[in-house]
């Protein structure tokens, strides 16, 4: 089956150029990816899929549906963009910080999954078998709410496997933990007054506020490895000579696993509260986020590496290596050069990413693989205009053509050896089970 799927992504090429850089210039920020949902929902209606938009309460978020029957292989496309990261298709910066842009690459993640399941459904129409490919486009991963939000409402556990990829600098075939996230909203409640004529009778939010990140900065100290603690003002006060009776500060607590994260969040409340009492200012806060850590699944990542040697290489040619040069000439921590090898996977062994996704809450309801495939030269900084560049040009068409390849045929082994997917659905089934009895993701792998 490997061979039909290869014939029918590299039809599939010029859709995946048209998608990928439709996308690439809608550059819609998260919730708000109206035309990019269009461009890949006709692509996918065209195809016979049956499309069913506007789930749960998130208009862009849908699901498409081609085959009937089992195994049901899942996939996941994303498409927001970044707010103020547009840049034009050069090697040096010419951005728009009043745009949004792809500096994720998120344009390249919704084309790479959308052509790889359209080309999944064609090697099932022209090899007369069963089995059902579900696609569904997940709106806002970069505020976390998307996926989120969807399996609240009860989607994306309808498959029997999830497949994901994301354009990096190098290639992953699973193995990698995100940080588990909450997105926290502290509000501050004070009283107001003239700042030079009755000090005496305010009652400084934004003092507490600003108390609050002192304590934090000095938490920071005492937190576990790879944890992080990140915040930004949104609200501070109106003018000088007025004491700000309301305050608002956004928080991004990350740790390893989730049960880390929690006892971290804990200790942020209660600096938060102690900061209310040193300013006699009131606290409340709200979760926006509560996310997870990602759940691994050895043996998905070892046949997405069986998978991978038996398709040609990926390689980038010689405008690719001129882009890079350019790029490395603008910005000289990106170098010239592609790393396009794709390491064993070694049962067991984890590798931390700092960074954060929704992706890995989807990962604890059923089990996913998120392949990481080069797309951006060594080097290149994440959020950063030299992605948006490269996400628009040969560069990242070159790496989210592997991905294609790669995704689909994944999903047509999974189809084809059933066994393979039995142990990976033992598996999954076995670390959810160790999770709910309370052991910690460090000890189980």
């Amino acid at each position: 089956m490997t061979d039909e799927i290869v014939r029918q992504t590299q039809k599939l090429e010029p859709l995946l150029q048209q998608l990928s850089s439709a996308l690439w210039q809608a550059a819609e920020p998260a919730g708000a990816e109206d035309a990019s949902v269009r461009v890949l929902t006709e692509a996918l209606r065209s195809e016979g899929f049956q499309i069913e938009q506007g789930l749960g309460c998130q208009p862009t978020a849908f699901r498409a549906q081609y085959g009937e029957g089992t195994p049901r292989i899942g996939f996941m496309a994303e498409y927001d963009a970044l707010p103020g990261l547009w840049q034009e298709r050069v090697p040096h910066p010419s951005g728009d910080k009043a745009r949004a842009g792809h500096g994720c690459g998120h344009n390249l993640l919704g084309a790479g999954s959308t052509a790889a399941a359209i080309a999944l459904a064609r090697a099932l129409r022209a090899g007369g078998r069963p089995g059902t490919v579900v696609l569904y486009g997940t709106p806002a991963e970069e505020t976390m709410l998307g996926k989120n939000r969807l399996l609240k409402d009860g989607y994306l556990k309808d498959v029997d496997v999830m497949l994901a990829w994301h354009p990096y600098t190098q290639m992953r075939c699973g193995g990698v933990s995100h940080n588990a996230m909450n997105s926290i909203l502290f509000s501050f409640h004070g009283r107001t007054a003239h700042a030079a004529a009755d000090p005496e009778n305010g009652r400084s939010a934004l003092d507490a506020a600003e108390m609050m990140n002192v304590g934090c900065n000095y938490l920071r100290e005492h937190i576990p490895e790879g944890a992080r603690l990140h915040y930004s003002y949104v609200h501070a006060g109106e003018k000088p000579n007025i004491v700000p009776e309301y305050a608002q500060v956004w928080y991004f607590v990350r740790a390893r696993t989730k049960s880390v994260l929690d006892d971290i969040t804990q200790r942020v409340v209660r600096v938060a509260r102690g900061a209310a009492l040193m300013t006699d200012t009131g606290m409340e806060y709200r979760f926006l986020v509560k996310g997870t850590h990602t759940l691994l699944n050895d043996c998905l990542s070892q046949a997405a590496f069986d998978c991978a040697q038996r398709l040609e290489p990926l390689r980038f040619d010689g405008e690719c290596l001129r882009f890079a040069e350019a790029l490395h000439q603008a910005q000289k921590e990106i170098l010239p050069q592609f790393d396009t090898r794709i390491p064993r996977p070694a049962p067991g062994v984890v590798e931390y990413d700092t960074g954060s996704t929704d992706l890995s809450s989807v990962s604890h309801a059923v089990p996913t693989i998120e392949l990481r495939v080069a797309c951006l030269a060594q080097g290149t900084p994440g959020h950063h205009w030299a992605v948006t560049a490269q996400a628009g040009t040969r560069i990242g068409l070159c790496g989210a053509r592997f991905a294609v390849q790669w995704l689909a045929a994944l999903g047509g082994m999974l189809l084809c050896e059933p066994e393979r997917l039995k142990k990976i659905q033992l598996e999954f089934r076995q670390r959810t089970k160790k999770k709910n009895e309370g052991v910690a993701e460090d000890e189980k792998l």
